[in-house]
């Protein structure tokens, strides 16, 4: 299994709440993808995430937008 999946099954098991209640998750997912994508490449893994899974990063968007609407009043 490559890393980018790994990463997007830790983080896809997080309720919504645990986003938006800290949104320095957010960086934080964005940055282990990164990585994990890097590490995917360098061990000639690229492009191995599941489709299904990467449906996460739409998920995450979304949060992000919510977030920014809190912020905003």
């Amino acid at each position: 299994m490559c890393a980018v999946s790994v990463i997007y099954d830790i983080f896809a098991k997080q309720p919504n709440e645990w986003f938006i209640d800290n949104p320095y998750r957010i960086t934080l997912f964005h940055s282990m993808v990164e990585d994990a994508k890097q590490f995917d490449v360098q061990t000639n893994q690229p492009d191995c995430a599941d489709p299904d899974k990467a449906k996460l990063e739409e998920r995450i968007a979304e949060l992000e937008q919510q977030i920014e609407s809190l912020k905003n009043g």
